[in-house]
């Protein structure tokens, strides 16, 4: 599945009430109207619950920075090339030009960013467990960015190989009814989009990608005992062989799931890229 993902953070000035109208309300309808010449079949938006009791235990267990994105857009598409065609289409790029400078008014795009990743599952029992506002399910994001001495490539090999195998050893007692890898993936359409967006972006260059997680909240509270502290030890030392965690975000969020089309992913011809 071939995601592109926005992360976002509001003004300081703009309430989070006010965001959140304009971002669940005008933005949502303006992304609808490029979902089709985009080739987008699914389109959620995260919202992150930042007073949350989950949410702060999660930052605390997982040691990771508290200044949390309030927003994350996920635009899932078929075929890598059929977005790249209808990016090039000048109807498509005067719209998303407007609808970004619409949203100029309300997103901190220095404190933003951006980036076209693949899921890689880890746990996956194929349970329908969609973080709705009506539901005890929550998504759990962490964006993680690898130490300096590392290359992305070999970051993700150890997210992918060690990681998640170290966490799928513990598969009884982790909270997790589905975990899945976002690998960051580079391409050219990037480039294309600050070209046509223009530049202020936060451009995180060190970013593997995002994990995702559905944890049911009322299984939260049994998440303590001697097992459960060795575990997590296991865990946050082995993060720390290739995350800077103090530079590293994990934060808690309702999807709100504004469309919804049957995704059959086209190949991607190269590892890493999607050129």
């Amino acid at each position: 599945m071939i995601k592109l993902n926005y992360f976002v953070r509001k003004k300081a000035d703009v309430t989070a009430k006010d965001f959140r109208a304009y971002w669940m309300g005008s933005h949502a309808e303006g992304m609808l109207q490029l979902a089709d010449k985009l080739g987008v079949r699914k389109y959620t938006k995260c919202e992150t619950l930042h007073e949350d009791d989950v949410n702060k235990l999660l930052q605390q267990m997982y040691g990771s920075a508290t200044d949390s994105y309030d927003f994350v857009e996920e635009m899932v598409i078929n075929d890598h090339e059929e977005f790249k065609e209808g990016l090039n289409d000048t109807e498509v790029q005067k719209l998303l030009l407007q609808l970004h400078e619409d949203s100029l008014a309300y997103v901190n795009v220095s404190g933003s960013d951006f980036w076209f990743s693949i899921d890689v599952p880890q746990v996956f029992t194929g349970e329908d467990c969609t973080a709705t506002p009506d539901n005890t399910y929550l998504k759990a994001f962490y964006v993680g960015s690898y130490l300096p001495h590392l290359s992305m490539a070999g970051a993700q090999l150890h997210w992918n190989a060690c990681h998640g195998g170290m966490a799928r050893q513990f598969i009884k007692m982790l909270p997790y009814k589905k975990y899945i890898q976002g690998h960051r993936i580079e391409s050219k359409i990037t480039d294309q989009l600050i070209n046509i967006l223009g530049v202020g972006f936060q451009n995180r260059e060190r970013v593997l990608g995002q994990a995702e997680a559905w944890i049911d909240r009322r299984i939260v509270p049994s998440l303590q005992g001697p097992e459960v502290e060795r575990m997590m030890r296991m865990l946050v030392t082995d993060i720390s062989l290739f995350i800077d965690s103090e530079n590293s975000h994990m934060f808690a969020t309702k999807e709100h799931v504004i469309l919804d089309r049957p995704v059959i992913t086209e190949p991607i011809p190269t590892l890493f890229n999607a050129d």
